[in-house]
């Protein structure tokens, strides 16, 4: 296995656990508060866990061998 392959797997596994992460927070935040909306920081993480997963599909595409 390359180490390019062990990247994307990796950024794809933190993508996608950043993305677990927001969702159980905010889960938890709405059965105190239920508003129905991210908050800011949610927002974050979550476009943060976006980015990674695109880069991941990037790294991905490129042929490096």
């Amino acid at each position: 296995m390359s180490i390019k392959e062990i990247v994307t797997y990796l950024l794809t596994v933190i993508g996608i656990g950043l993305i677990c992460y927001v969702r159980v927070i905010f889960s938890l935040r709405q059965q105190s508060n239920p508003d129905n909306q991210y908050s800011k920081k949610e927002l974050q993480i979550r476009k943060l866990a976006i980015i990674i997963i695109v880069l991941a599909i990037l790294l991905a595409l490129i042929p490096i061998y």
